[in-house]
């Protein structure tokens, strides 16, 4: 009997993925964990299995707010102008409130501990994977954009309540106190000052897919070029005394014929923001992607022992963005470094702020010679004695 074979005759797993999720629904859904795109007929229908429908509860003290709502709802001031107006916070506060208790489903649906075991249990069940040739391999390469209807977690549509509870005990203080923030119109987020999003602000959300039968880059350039490289070839991961945290860690993956499985490691903790929380250097994550129709899906799980009270569970939906022209220009490649044309900040209150023309920390864009610019300002500086003088060397040979 081959390998598809035995897995087909894996049982369906009954697994109770809403069950202490939230106090108001219970979710159950049937899924095959070593085969669970099998007999899939959409990828929106594979997103649609982990959503939750319910009536707002008036005891959330998130007030029903998704991480979208809130930061729609708080990042332009509205407190800072209500408190101008006289109004309280607990009033501010009060006005704010979420329409329903939509949310995604935060935990898990897989009996995983851990990434390495969710991993394992994936290659086996494949086989090994498949070796491919370049005639064989799946071909992505192309523009692809998430759906922004469907959020899912990581795009903020998953409620803060659901979010909070999925928080470990040790990192729920730091989620409220950023929720807090927040509210009050302090949000940060890392492309603000133009950080590196990391993984949780969409940073699996790619722009360009390339495939290969040993490599597959994943290439995402907003707000910085970043590039994650998916090694097919069975090499493994760097030894432990040569492995470095990045962004997105570092990964490797198999093909189960035409689904490609990664397992990614030596994540950088970072920080979300809009309702996402800080997560750890101890992440790993597993992403199983599948072309179904003309839409890419990846379910991708996230295991981190030290933020989070359990493993998270997460699904993406992309689509092509050269349809039309009008998909393309949402997210036009970035030319710029967004560190050297940058000029927001986070002033001595706290306070996301900008450097306006004349400040000498101001990035001009329009400046083609920087470099002369401050050799420039050197020169000045002499003038006032603020710095040594010191004769032209032209002038003393």
């Amino acid at each position: 009997m081959t390998n598809t074979a035995l897995r087909k005759c894996q049982p369906f797993v009954l697994l109770l993925i809403g069950l202490l999720q939230s106090p108001l629904v219970f979710t159950q859904t049937a899924i095959n964990p070593l085969d669970p795109f099998a007999g899939l007929s959409s990828a929106s229908d594979w997103q649609d299995r982990f959503r939750i429908e319910t009536e707002a509860d008036p005891a959330d003290p998130f007030h029903n707010l998704s991480g979208a709502d809130l930061w729609r709802r708080t990042w332009q001031g509205q407190w800072k102008d209500a408190a101008a107006d006289g109004v309280s916070f607990a009033e501010f506060w009060d006005g704010i409130q979420g329409r329903s208790g939509n949310s995604y489903i935060v935990r898990s649906p897989y009996p995983y501990a851990s990434a390495e075991e969710h991993w394992q249990a994936w290659v086996d069940a494949a086989g090994g994977g498949v070796q491919h040739t370049r005639s064989s391999v799946p071909d992505w390469s192309g523009d692809w954009l998430g759906e922004r209807s469907t959020p899912g977690v990581m795009g903020g549509g998953a409620q803060l309540s659901d979010i909070y509870e999925a928080v470990s005990d040790e990192y729920k203080a730091y989620f409220v106190q950023a929720v807090q923030a927040e509210i009050e119109g302090r949000a940060w987020w890392p492309a603000d000052t133009c950080l590196p999003n990391g993984l949780f602000r969409d940073g699996w959300r790619n722009r360009f897919i390339q495939t290969g039968p040993e490599l597959t880059f994943f290439i995402k350039d907003q707000p910085l070029p970043e590039v994650r490289y998916i090694y097919t070839d069975g090499r493994g991961f760097l030894p432990e005394d040569w492995a470095l945290s990045q962004w997105y860690g570092e990964s490797q993956g198999i093909w189960d014929g035409d689904e490609l499985i990664i397992w990614s490691k030596n994540v950088k903790g970072w920080f979300g923001g809009h309702g996402l929380p800080e997560y750890s250097d101890a992440m790993e994550y597993i992403e199983r992607w599948k072309k179904v129709g003309d839409q890419l899906l990846v379910d991708i799980t996230f295991y981190d022992p030290v933020a989070f009270a359990y493993p998270w569970h997460d699904v993406g939906v992309f689509s092509t963005a050269d349809d039309e022209i009008e998909n393309w220009m949402q997210q036009p490649p970035s030319v710029n470094d967004c560190v050297s044309t940058n000029n927001t900040y986070h002033d001595e209150l706290g306070l996301i702020n900008e450097r306006s023309p004349g400040s000498p920390d101001y990035h001009d864009l329009f400046d083609t010679r920087p470099w002369a610019s401050n050799f420039e300002r050197a020169e000045a500086a002499k003038e006032q004695g603020l710095l040594p003088a010191a004769e032209n060397f032209i002038d003393i040979e």
